[in-house]
């Protein structure tokens, strides 16, 4: 009887369990892990060369997607990208201002997040330059350029093979007044840089760790290095594609003090959006909206105080220049969430119009008279 208890105990507790086992997995079904799990999110670089003034003379965004493209967003110093009390900014000067500065104030004008920034110096540029055994190079004509200890060198014309210090003086020099030309042998040097870098791990770490302090970066020296050799392989393959700032030749300023570019010219919106939509199109943008701000007076003690309390109510902004207006205006995108409309007319108190903005989520016009330009 003993036996027979105890296996019908036995049997019950099997049972039980079994039951228990089929109400667990109806309640907590078991998801399929998806078809095609999503590949890494795509990759921004922002490279600065700069001078012994600490003048950025050479600027480029890489936007890197892993196994599928690589582009690359260039500008010249005569970019008139931000102002700051009675003092123009160039893109030039970028090269004198903190990073973090650097790198917010590109994305906001450009609707690109920045997701790292590579600042070079002479020193460490000449280092790159050589630890990719040099670069090659197609010189036009015969070109005369200043070197670093003010002497004058000579490259004939052809094709021709530059050793870092060379290829640093060449984009560098301090005899070019041509920003266009400048860009161009930064864009022929930094082109050949990427040819040539090193896809093995090891041999990519080594050479960014090599250049020291003269480089500084945002990101680990192993992020960047693989990065770098990603970019490398997109490069050889040919998924690649680029474009250029497009500014805007009627909004000029004359640029004081004196850095490096005499005169400087705002960001054209609408040129720009458009090269970009072809080249950074799946990029992510900035994570909070932007209004770009530009002013009859430029020096005009409204601008700072706009910029101001745009950002108290998480709006970022962006310099745009010269304004043409005769009151105050506020234009917003009509893609831009209600909610973010409320805040954006709680820190101006003036009621935006809609209408398309190009690179931004709203215009603000500064009217030259403009005593209360924000609502109280």
């Amino acid at each position: 009887m003993h036996r027979r208890a105890d296996a019908s105990v036995a049997l019950l507790l099997v049972v039980i369990a079994a039951t228990v086992g089929i109400l667990v997995s109806r309640q907590q079904p078991v998801v399929p892990p998806p078809d095609d799990p999503p590949g890494p999110a795509p990759r921004t670089l922002l490279v600065q060369l700069r001078d012994s003034r600490l003048l950025a003379q050479g600027s480029v965004i890489m936007g890197v997607e892993k196994d599928s493209r690589l582009a690359n967003l260039w500008w010249t110093g005569q970019w008139w990208i931000d102002q700051i009390g009675v003092q123009e900014v160039s893109a030039a000067e970028l090269g004198r201002k903190p990073v973090p500065y650097l790198v917010d104030t590109v994305q906001n004008q450009l609707g690109v997040r920045v997701d790292d920034a590579w600042v070079l110096d002479r020193l460490a540029f000449a280092g790159l330059v050589d630890a990719v055994s040099g670069v090659r190079l197609e010189i036009p004509q015969v070109t005369v350029y200043v070197t670093d200890d003010d002497t004058t060198a000579v490259l004939p014309a052809g094709m021709r093979t530059l050793a870092g210090a060379q290829a640093a003086d060449y984009v560098l020099d301090a005899s070019l007044v041509d920003e266009q030309a400048r860009l161009q042998r930064f864009q022929a040097v930094w082109d050949q840089i990427v040819r040539r870098f090193p896809t093995d791990p090891d041999k990519a770490r080594t050479l960014v760790v090599s250049l020291g302090a003269l480089s500084k970066a945002t990101m680990p020296a192993e992020q960047l290095a693989v990065l770098l050799a990603d970019a490398h392989d997109l490069r050889i393959t040919g998924d690649y594609d680029e474009v250029q700032v497009a500014l805007d030749g009627q909004n000029a300023v004359r640029v004081r003090p004196a850095q490096g570019v005499r005169r400087a010219y705002a960001l054209d919106p609408f040129a720009t959006a458009r090269r970009l939509s072809r080249v950074f199109d799946g990029f992510a943008g900035p994570d909070e909206p932007v209004a770009r701000v530009a002013s009859v007076v430029i020096r005009s003690e409204a601008v700072p105080e706009i910029r101001s309390q745009l950002s108290t109510r998480s709006w970022r902004s962006a310099w745009g220049g010269r304004a043409i207006t005769s009151s105050t205006t506020v234009t917003v995108d009509p893609s831009v969430p209600a909610a973010q409309v409320v805040t954006l007319e709680q820190a101006l108190g003036i009621t935006p119009g809609k209408d398309p903005v190009p690179l931004a989520e709203a215009r603000v016009a500064v009217a030259a008279d403009a005593a209360d330009p924000v609502g109280s």
